[in-house]
């Protein structure tokens, strides 16, 4: 049997803070848009252009934010395994 793991057990504070964040902004991202959608259905003389443009934008915002976000775990998780196999190195070269 395949034993499984939580999924949040593995994630520090500041990664669960920045997932509420984002998952908060995603959500009220995605009501603005449908909200947006559903006036322009309803009412279709009303111009609603600025309203999908500010959404647009911070659509491009999240997008930017996730990069930066992947980018630094990846940095920091590389550092992790190199400072691991350094001090690897380090203590069969003081045993050998």
């Amino acid at each position: 049997m395949i034993q499984r793991r939580p999924w949040f057990a593995d994630r520090t504070t500041g990664d669960l803070l920045i997932l509420v964040i984002a998952s908060t902004v995603c959500f009220s991202v995605l009501a603005s848009g449908m909200a947006l959608f559903i006036v322009t259905l309803w009412v279709p003389e009303r111009d609603t252009t600025a309203g999908f443009h500010a959404v647009s934008d911070v659509v491009n915002t999240l997008i930017g934010l996730l990069a930066g976000f992947l980018a630094g775990r990846t940095d920091a998780t590389l550092a992790k395994q190199r400072y691991a196999q350094a001090v690897e190195k380090a203590d069969v070269a003081a045993d050998g």
